[in-house]
């Protein structure tokens, strides 16, 4: 079985992860590590500042893998994972605009790749990108109001059929569109 963890920067995606490497024996692939292991670096986007990722490329690198490990279970977790299209399941991490926000002003970025990054929350881009390579296999969980301990056993629970959280019920867009 392989789950996908995507969402905007800052939902949480890297720190479940880890929580979930501590609790779960599972094949763990990290777009960023496959960027930098698989020079799959397209150069930056100069207006963005961010790096252009060779999805294409990806997709094999990501085939290769899966089929080399001995584990039943692989987790890929990364912004663009969803990009990848044979995984069984996609949980898109959500988070309230206006925490993202806050959470990304931590971070040495650009006013405009923060707002940029908050507007696609607004918007949904992370779940709607997943929903049409997924259909209804993907979830969408709403972290800000978890701890990293909770939200991983919410998708642990996920990954075991123990709980569902489906599409449609995180709508961000009337409340926050005066952020966009």
């Amino acid at each position: 079985m392989m789950i996908i963890i995507t969402g905007t920067p800052g939902t949480g995606k890297t720190s479940v992860t880890g929580k979930l490497q501590e609790k779960m024996k599972a094949e763990y692939i990290s777009i960023n590590s496959l960027l930098d292991d698989y020079d799959l670096n397209l150069g930056t986007d100069e207006v963005r500042g961010y790096k252009i990722v060779d999805t294409e490329k990806m997709i094999p690198i990501v085939d290769k893998i899966r089929e080399n490990t001995e584990e039943d279970l692989i987790i890929f977790e990364g912004h663009l994972a969803q990009d990848y299209p044979n995984a069984d399941t996609v949980i898109v991490l959500r988070c309230n605009p206006e925490i993202l926000k806050a959470r990304l002003n931590t971070r040495d970025w650009t006013d405009e790749k923060i707002a940029e990054n908050v507007s696609a929350e607004i918007l949904g881009v992370c779940t709607s990108e997943s929903y049409e390579t997924y259909g209804d296999n993907v979830q969408e969980i709403e972290t800000d109001s978890m701890g990293i301990e909770e939200l991983s056993d919410e998708i642990i629970k996920i990954i075991r059929n123990e709980a569902i959280y489906p599409l449609g019920q995180i709508d961000y867009l009337e409340e926050y569109f005066q952020m966009l």
